[in-house]
C-alpha cells in the first residue's frame, strides 16, 4: 500500500488540507483506504491455513470488491453474499463485475438486513466449505485497519485544529482517534442516521482505549448525525475524487460549518465513487 498525499483546498476563502487515502492503492483494488487492512488481515489468515473467506456484501459497500481483489492477490478463494433487490442499485450493479474479474463465488441471498444475512451466510458457508471457510465480520472491523490508519496518522503532523472524517462502520475515524492526541477536535460525520452514542462507543474500542494508558492525552470525538440513509448520496461539489455515498456526507458538513471549525483543517478522505464515474 502506498503512502498518499496532502493536498490543500480553497473553501470560502479558508484553506482545507486533505488525506488522499483514496489513492493508498491503484486499480483494479477499490478506491478506499480500508484495504490497507483487509490485505494485511486476509494475508495473516492464509499464513495461519485459512483457503476460504466470506462476506456478506450490501448495497453500496466496496468491501466485497476489496475483498475479491486482496484474497485474489493472495491466492486465496473469496466468496460474495450476493443481496438480490428488485432494483439492483447502480453501484451495486458495477461492484458485481468486480467480484467477477477476480474469480470470486457468487451467492445469491434475499435482500435483508444486514446482521440477518451475515448469519444466514454463515451457515450457507459452514454447509457447503466446512471448516476450510471464515466468514468475515460486516464492516471489515480488523485490527489491522486500525493500526494501518494509526500508521498514516504519523505521516500527518497534526498538533491543533479539526479533523473531519465520514463515518460508517467507524473502523477509520478508530484509528484516526487512536493516532492522534489532544488538541485536535475529530468530527465524525454518520453515513447513515443511527445511535450516536453506540457509534462513539464502537469507535473507541477496547483496544483503542488501551493506547491512552501511559500518559498519551485523547483527542476530543464529536459525533455528527446527519440524517442520511445509508443510500442516499451527497451531491454537494467536491473538488477531488471523493464517495458521494460516504465522504461527501461529510465534506458537506465540513463546507456548512468550516467558519466554526478550528483551524487547521484536515479532511480525511477515506474513499472515491466506487461505480466507475
Amino acid at each position: 500500500m502506498k503512502t498518499t498525499p496532502l493536498e490543500t483546498y480553497k473553501v470560502k476563502n479558508m484553506m482545507v488540507f486533505v488525506k488522499r487515502e483514496d489513492l493508498c492503492e491503484d486499480f483494479p483494488a477499490p478506491p478506499f483506504s480500508k484495504i490497507r487492512g483487509v490485505y494485511t488481515h486476509l494475508k495473516k489468515l492464509k499464513q495461519n491455513g485459512t483457503k476460504i473467506v466470506g462476506y456478506t456484501e450490501t448495497s453500496i459497500s466496496m468491501a466485497g470488491w476489496g475483498i475479491a481483489w486482496a484474497s485474489y492477490e493472495l491466492g486465496l478463494k473469496a466468496i460474495i453474499f450476493n443481496p438480490i433487490y428488485k432494483a439492483p442499485h447502480p453501484v451495486l450493479t458495477y461492484h458485481r463485475e468486480q467480484w467477477k474479474e477476480f474469480n470470486a463465488e457468487i451467492i445469491d441471498i434475499p435482500a435483508g438486513m444486514a446482521k440477518v444475512n451475515w448469519y444466514l451466510s454463515r451457515r450457507l458457508l459452514k454447509d457447503k466449505y466446512g471448516l476450510d471457510a471464515i466468514l468475515l465480520p460486516l464492516g471489515l472491523p480488523f485490527k489491522e485497519t486500525l493500526e494501518a490508519t494509526i500508521q498514516e496518522t504519523k505521516r500527518v503532523i497534526f498538533k491543533k485544529g479539526s479533523l473531519v472524517v465520514s463515518v460508517g462502520s467507524g473502523t477509520i475515524c478508530s484509528g484516526l482517534y487512536g493516532g492522534y492526541e489532544e488538541g485536535i477536535t475529530i468530527y465524525g460525520i454518520m453515513t447513515r442516521t443511527g445511535n450516536i452514542e453506540k457509534k462513539r462507543k464502537k469507535i473507541i474500542s477496547p483496544y483503542i482505549n488501551n493506547l491512552f494508558t501511559n500518559g498519551k492525552h485523547r483527542p476530543k470525538l464529536v459525533i455528527v448525525d446527519g440524517n442520511y440513509k445509508y443510500t442516499d448520496s451527497e451531491d454537494t461539489p467536491v473538488p477531488f475524487p471523493c464517495n458521494k455515498y460516504y465522504d461527501a456526507k461529510a465534506w458537506k458538513f465540513l463546507v456548512d460549518n468550516i467558519h466554526e471549525l478550528e483551524q487547521p483543517i484536515l479532511f480525511w478522505n477515506i474513499g472515491a465513487n466506487s461505480d466507475g464515474t
